[in-house]
């Protein structure tokens, strides 16, 4: 059992780690959004949250 829960504390870390690397709002401009998103680098949604941020521009 201690076991169990020391694995699942290394897994909910880690994946804290990972949620603190990424910043909450990212405001890039739309042509670096297309390429980081061909690329795969983010997901749909964020590269739809470019042109809600780059609406009022």
């Amino acid at each position: 059992m201690r076991k169990v829960f020391r694995l699942l504390g290394v897994v909910l870390d880690a994946i804290t780690d990972i949620m603190d690397e990424k910043p909450k709002r990212q405001y890039i401009p739309v042509y670096e959004a297309r390429e980081k998103f061909e690329k795969g680098m983010i997901s749909m949604r964020e590269y739809n949250e470019t042109f809600e941020n780059n609406n009022g521009i």
